[in-house]
């Protein structure tokens, strides 16, 4: 991840601020170099962002536990549980509303098939981070909140056609 550009204020910065305001958003940083994962919490929370940060995919699970993340982001290699394995269990375990961003130094389709096959909804090179992070978590959280407004309107109708049914 490149340290010596900080993200850009702009549209983005402003949109994400404002996101943030109207929704307690969390969002879990997976990565194994403390550095990185340092610098992407503090950035998220001068916008406003909650962040949980975790070591790797195992410790990112006994964090699930007590939260429900809109956004994962999630490091490709790690030890102990990489980003492939991880994303799988998330979905396994039903948690499929959240937004997940693998980061990976890789660029190779390989990867990738590999992580939209595990439940990754979106790739972002760890070369360009500064520039797309903010833009990529904005989406992300959008997308997320959809999800949930999507679920809640099934869940209505459902709820409307047992009361019609009825009658």
């Amino acid at each position: 991840m490149a340290v010596n550009n900080p993200i850009h204020t702009g549209t983005v910065a402003t949109r994400l601020e404002a996101l943030a305001q109207g929704n307690p958003l969390t969002v879990l940083v997976i990565d194994d170099d403390e550095l990185e994962r340092a610098l992407i919490a503090d950035q998220l929370q001068f916008r406003g962002l909650k962040v949980a940060q975790a070591t790797h995919g195992a410790d990112a699970l006994d964090l699930l536990r007590t939260l429900s993340p809109a956004l994962i982001l999630v490091d490709r290699q790690m030890p102990v549980m990489d980003g492939i394995a991880f994303t799988e269990r998330v979905r396994a375990e039903g948690l499929t509303d959240t937004y997940v961003i693998m980061l990976t130094a890789k660029d190779s389709s390989f990867d990738y098939e590999q992580g939209y096959q595990a439940g990754v909804d979106d790739y972002l090179s760890k070369k360009g981070l500064d520039t797309e992070l903010l833009a990529r978590i904005y989406a992300g959280l959008n997308t997320y909140d959809l999800r949930r407004q999507l679920k809640e309107a099934q869940n209505a109708l459902a709820q409307l056609k047992a009361a019609t049914s009825r009658d």
